[in-house]
């Protein structure tokens, strides 16, 4: 069985290839992160929509950090299947997750 992966998104899916990159990366049972300007792949009528009601379809977990959220005035505009963390909720998946990939 292969190991769980955290893949750590930082970059807005609009800023260049990495969200595409980290998406054919993820297999079922990793968890995605969002932060920082990553967020925006999270909006409910965002670009990346579908791709990530299609993850979580696929038992990829999908996380983002409120904080960030709320620093770029989203919150409350976030897909139904992306589950609101904090930075000791990062530092708990980080621990639970044997790998993990950051994406920029």
């Amino acid at each position: 069985m292969t190991a769980m992966t955290l893949h750590i998104l930082s970059a807005s899916p609009h800023a260049g290839p990495s969200f595409d990159l980290c998406r054919r990366a993820l297999a079922p049972g990793d968890t995605l992160l969002l932060l920082c300007d990553g967020v925006y792949a999270a909006l409910q009528d965002g670009a990346c929509a579908q791709q990530l009601d299609a993850l979580a379809a696929a038992t990829v977990a999908v996380y983002a950090i409120g904080d960030d959220c709320v620093a770029r005035g989203i919150s409350g505009r976030l897909l139904p299947v992306v589950r609101a963390t904090d930075y000791p909720g990062f530092v708990d998946l980080a621990c639970r997750h044997p790998r993990s990939v950051s994406w920029f």
